[in-house]
C-alpha cells in the first residue's frame, strides 16, 4: 500500500494561530488554491481511495481534491484532528493568561495530560494508528489519499516512526502538504514528511 496523507488547506484561524480541534472552520482563500495544488498533483497518479476527516476544513480539502482525482472522499472519524474542548478558538497566549495551572500540567506530561474537556496527544495517537491499521489492511497494493490535520499527521509519524510523542512538534506540516508512507505486510516506511513542491505561492502563514 501507498499511503499519502494531505492536512487540510489553511482557514482563518491558522493564519491566527487559534486552535481548531473539531470546529467547522471553512478554509479561507488561500486555503481553496492549497487543496486545488495538491489535487492537481495527485491527479497525475493512479489513486484507488480517497478518505478525509469529516471536519469541515479537511472534508472541504478532499471535496477539491476529489473533484480533480474523479473520486468522492469516505469519511473515517479516526482522521480527525485532536479534540480541543475548551483550548478552541484561543491562541497559546490566550491559553497561557486563562488557564496557567492547566498549561503547566501540559508543559510536564504533555503526552497524556487531556485538553480541558477533550483529548490527549495519546488518545489521538491511539486513532491515527488505528486509522493506518485500517488502510493497511483494506488496501494492499493500492494507493490511497487521506486528508487530515496537522496535529493527527504528526502523531501518526511519531508512531510509525517510535519517535516520542513529546517531541511531536519538533515536525512540520504545510496546510496542502503531504506525508508518503509505504506499506508492505507488517513493514512500512515513511518516505516523505512536509512534500509541499506543489504549494509554491501558497503556504500557510500559521500552524
Amino acid at each position: 500500500m501507498r499511503l499519502i496523507v494531505v492536512r487540510h488547506g489553511e482557514t482563518a484561524w491558522n493564519a491566527e494561530r487559534r486552535y481548531q480541534g473539531h470546529l467547522p472552520i471553512p478554509l479561507n482563500q488561500r486555503g481553496r488554491e492549497q487543496a486545488l495544488c495538491a489535487g492537481q498533483r495527485l491527479a497525475n497518479l493512479a489513486i484507488d481511495h480517497l478518505y478525509a476527516s469529516d471536519i469541515a476544513r479537511a472534508w472541504e480539502t478532499a471535496t477539491i481534491i476529489g473533484e480533480q482525482i474523479g473520486l468522492t472522499p469516505e469519511p473515517l472519524i479516526d482522521l480527525r484532528e485532536i479534540n480541543d474542548g475548551d483550548w478552541a478558538g484561543h491562541t497559546p497566549e490566550e491559553l497561557h493568561d486563562l488557564f496557567p495551572d492547566h498549561m503547566q500540567l501540559i508543559k510536564l506530561n504533555p503526552d497524556s495530560t487531556q485538553r480541558l474537556n477533550g483529548e490527549s496527544y495519546a488518545e489521538l495517537q491511539q486513532r491515527m494508528a488505528k486509522a493506518f491499521e485500517h488502510f493497511a489492511a483494506n488496501h494492499r497494493g493500492q494507493t490511497v489519499v487521506a486528508v487530515s490535520h496537522g496535529g493527527a499527521i504528526r502523531a501518526l509519524v511519531c508512531h510509525l516512526l517510535a519517535a516520542p510523542l513529546r517531541h511531536f512538534g519538533r515536525l512540520w506540516l504545510d496546510n496542502g502538504a503531504f506525508v508518503e508512507i509505504v506499506a508492505h505486510g507488517d513493514e512500512w516506511r515513511v518516505l516523505r514528511v512536509n512534500d509541499a513542491a506543489h504549494l509554491d505561492g501558497v503556504f500557510a502563514k500559521g500552524e
